[in-house]
């Protein structure tokens, strides 16, 4: 059976490209093939968004396709989508594989018309797939379709990239009020008076300038900008990490905290969308409430007060990445998703 992935170019920055990425790097089924079908890029943004529209039907069509896996994010991404479904012919199966860090506000803060047709989408897809139980029961009041849960998952390194000696602390993702990156500020301010020699770098792209305006008037010398990083070279970071630092305010489920956590790197991140379901506070992970600037600080702290914490944090994480969020075990479960709707037929 054949399965027609369509979502942003998997070579764009960000957590659904990466996703994309490992489908087409590490998918391997006897059952399924995949076919993929580039819905935006940010180089040709509109000709690649008016070439999908002009191939989805012929793909579909020359490729016997059976079911369509929608990446889905909110706004734009949301509306190409639905948009893209409604040249789907009948007899295939159509999945939203919703990736939304903000869905919730994005629906909130729309007319009721336009959460009308949101509902109605949702209610015209075969499958709803989210990515943590919080999310699960968001959806869940907008459709009738059923939501399946499936975090993402990552490709385990076959060692360690843990260095208990590494003093900078990392953030991957884009840089802004979301993500927490004025918080981190306060929280660096804090830390710099007990740990002078500990820098915080943050990698990505987004609020860059101002951001970087904040850190210049506040004179800080223990945070920088370290810009938008490939796969390559986030490894060579990773190398150098203690701690992946995640403060954010709203999430779907970071490909960035189970990348790092595979790498055998602790994250201290906030309660906020799958977050808590992988995360297990001072177990595999440190956790606190988003904002909580001060509860950020004193975990931190104890954190980088005890080299045998931080190693056991190390080890526990890694492993708990491996038996619950490994690409083998994430695949396996697309297979028995893709086989349910295809007996559907």
């Amino acid at each position: 059976m054949n399965v027609l992935m369509v979502g942003p170019d998997s070579l764009e920055k960000g957590g659904i490209a990466t996703v994309i990425r490992n489908f087409e790097k590490h998918y391997d089924s006897s059952m399924y093939s995949l076919f993929f079908l580039s819905s935006w890029s940010s180089n040709k943004k509109w000709r690649t968004i008016g070439k999908a529209f002009w191939r989805i039907r012929k793909l579909i069509r020359v490729n016997n396709i059976s079911i369509v896996h929608f990446h889905v994010a909110q706004r734009g991404s949301f509306f190409r989508k639905v948009l893209l479904s409604r040249f789907i012919p009948r007899e295939c199966k159509i999945i939203f594989h919703m990736h939304a860090s903000q869905f919730d506000r994005f629906y909130e803060g729309s007319n009721k018309f336009t959460q009308f047709i949101i509902r109605r989408s949702f209610d015209y897809a075969d499958r709803i797939i989210v990515l943590g139980n919080g999310w699960a029961d968001f959806y869940k009041k907008l459709t009738k379709t059923e939501v399946i849960v499936l975090p993402n998952a990552v490709k385990i390194p076959e060692t360690t990239l843990f260095n208990p000696t590494a003093q900078n602390i990392i953030t991957f993702g884009r840089v802004g009020w979301r993500k927490g990156s004025y918080d981190l500020l306060q929280v660096a301010q804090q830390i710099n008076k007990s740990y002078p020699d500990i820098r915080f770098i943050l990698y990505g792209d987004g609020e860059i300038e101002k951001v970087g305006e904040q850190i210049k008037a506040k004179r800080m010398r223990n945070v920088c900008l370290g810009g938008w990083l490939d796969k390559r070279e986030q490894k060579e970071v990773i190398k150098n990490a203690i701690l992946h630092f995640l403060p954010s305010y709203h999430e779907g489920l970071p490909m960035s905290v189970l990348e790092t956590m595979a790498a055998g790197i602790p994250n201290l991140v906030t309660e906020v969308g799958g977050l808590p379901e992988c995360i297990v506070h001072q177990k595999n992970g440190l956790i606190v409430k988003p904002g909580d600037v001060n509860g950020m600080v004193r975990e931190l702290e104890d954190y980088l007060a005890q080299p045998k914490y931080r190693k056991r944090l190390s080890e526990v994480s890694r492993k708990y990445v491996a038996d619950y969020f490994s690409l083998t075990n994430y695949h396996q479960k697309w297979d028995e998703i893709y086989t349910e709707l295809y007996l559907r037929h």
